[in-house]
């Protein structure tokens, strides 16, 4: 991504050889290590776009690390502006009647959800034998046959004996 900037950028002084663009990106990367892809993706963009502008077409380490401190700054800042947003909005604590009132409604809730379980594990079961219920008759099936190879349970269709 750095190297792909800085051939955009095409400054006269900058980071050329493969090694010392691996040099930087270390140093970067250990030097700010909280800053995600996402974010050197826009410093990357941001430079390319002119919003950082080194100055007399340099663009090396040193360079990179201001840029990456100036970006930093403007992050801190935003992130302040937004948790002092989110803190004027923010609740005010609870008085100990508001929490008595959350827990007895919560417990009110478990008991009802308890007894919903408990009306299931009521529920009688019906005994299964083969898959089937045994107090239902099954007039097209041969017992005596269910469980041998091929028997599945099914007669045999025989045509009618007067043709």
């Amino acid at each position: 991504m750095l190297k792909e900037t800085l051939q955009y950028l095409d400054y006269n002084k900058s980071i050329t050889a493969d090694r010392d663009v691996l040099d930087a990106v270390h140093h970067l990367r250990d030097t700010f290590p909280a800053m995600k892809l996402e974010e050197w993706a826009i410093i990357m963009h941001r430079l390319k776009t002119g919003e950082y502008r080194p100055g007399y077409e340099r663009l090396k380490l040193p360079e990179l690390v201001d840029i990456f401190q100036q970006y930093e700054g403007e992050r801190a800042a935003v992130r302040e502006g937004n948790w002092n947003e989110l803190k004027k909005h923010a609740p005010t604590r609870l008085s100990d009647d508001q929490l008595d009132s959350l827990y007895a409604n919560y417990k009110k809730r478990r008991e009802e959800e308890t007894k919903e379980l408990q009306k299931g594990a009521d529920i009688k079961r019906v005994p299964v034998k083969n898959g089937r219920w045994e107090h239902i008759p099954y007039p097209n099936s041969e017992p005596e046959r269910d469980g041998e190879e091929g028997g599945h349970g099914v007669q045999s269709v025989h045509p009618p004996s007067g043709e």
